[in-house]
C-alpha cells in the first residue's frame, strides 16, 4: 500500500508515524511540503531517512510567500514530486488573489515540466480554473490531491494523464460526493491517500490521522466497488509507480 500524500512533518513523531505504517501494512509514503517552514522541515526528515519518497512546493494558501527560494530548491534537491501545489478559491482561510496563486502555480508547473517531475495538487473549489491552467503544460502529470470533484468534472483531468487521491473521506457514509466519485472513476486512475494529519476518516478526526490508517481507506473503497481489497490495492499501487517511479513504492521507510 502507497499513501501518495500526507505531511509526516506536521505530526509530533513523525518517525514513530513511519513505524506505525509499516506494521500497518504500508509500505511507503509521500511527505508534501508546503511552504518554507515545511519544506525545510520535509528535507531535514528525508536526510534521516534517504529513501522516503517526498515533494516540495507551495502551497495556494502561502502563495504571497516568494516562489523564488522554492524553484532553486526544486532545482538542487529533484525531490520525488512538486507538491502540494495547486489553487484555491476558499472561503476559509481567506486565499491570496487567484492571480497571485495562478502565477504561483505556473512557476511549479514549469519546472516541474523542466525537471521530468509529477506533481500533486491541491483544487479546492477550483476545479474548473485549474483545467486550463493544466492544458498549458501538457507535459505534466500528477495526482488530484483528496480528489472530491463529479466524474464529469474529473474526466478531463483523467484525460490529461492525471490521477485521483481517494482518502479518508471515502470512510465517511455522509460524504456522498466522493463515495459516488470512487465508485464512477476507472480503476486505473485512483490513488490512495490519508493526507495525513488534516482529512479526516470515520470515527478518526484530524488531527488524530495516521497514515497507518491507510487500510481502512483501501477497505472502504474495495466496498463501495465491490472489488477485492487485494486486486485495488495492487492496482493503486501500479498506478502509483507509474506516476511517481517504482522506487518511491520499494522504499524501506526505516532505512538510514
Amino acid at each position: 500500500m502507497f499513501d501518495s500524500h500526507c505531511h509526516l512533518t506536521d505530526l509530533p513523531d513523525p518517525a514513530g508515524a513511519l513505524r506505525e505504517a509499516v506494521a500497518a501494512g504500508v509500505g511507503s509514503v509521500l511527505t508534501c511540503g508546503y511552504d518554507a517552514r515545511a519544506n525545510a522541515a520535509v528535507r531535514a526528515l528525508r536526510r534521516a531517512h534517504p529513501r522516503l519518497p517526498w515533494a516540495l512546493g507551495l502551497h495556494p494558501w502561502h502563495a504571497a510567500e516568494a516562489i523564488e527560494p522554492v524553484l532553486a530548491l526544486l532545482q538542487q534537491e529533484r525531490p520525488t514530486a512538486v507538491g502540494e501545489i495547486g489553487l484555491d478559491l476558499g472561503p476559509e482561510p481567506p486565499p491570496p488573489p487567484l492571480a497571485r496563486q495562478i502565477e504561483v502555480l505556473e512557476a511549479q508547473l514549469d519546472a516541474a515540466d523542466r525537471l521530468r517531475l509529477p506533481v500533486t495538487l491541491h483544487h479546492r473549489r477550483a476545479l474548473g480554473e485549474l483545467l486550463p491552467v493544466l492544458r498549458r503544460f501538457p507535459r505534466v502529470r500528477g495526482a488530484l490531491h483528496a480528489c472530491s470533484g463529479s466524474p464529469e468534472q474529473v474526466r478531463p483531468f483523467l484525460d490529461l494523464g492525471y490521477l485521483a487521491g481517494i482518502g479518508g473521506a471515502v470512510t465517511r457514509p455522509g460524504a456522498a460526493r466522493v463515495r459516488r466519485l470512487a465508485r464512477a472513476l476507472p480503476l486505473d486512475a485512483i490513488l490512495l491517500e490519508t493526507d495525513a494529519p488534516a482529512i479526516g476518516l470515520e470515527g478518526i478526526r484530524p488531527p488524530a490521522v495516521r497514515p497507518a490508517h491507510l487500510p481502512r481507506v483501501l477497505a472502504a473503497l474495495a466496498e463501495l466497488r465491490e472489488d477485492s481489497r487485494d486486486r485495488v490495492e495492487e492496482a493503486t499501487d501500479a498506478n502509483a509507480a507509474a506516476l511517481f517511479g517504482p522506487g518511491a513504492l520499494a522504499a524501506p521507510l526505516g532505512d538510514r
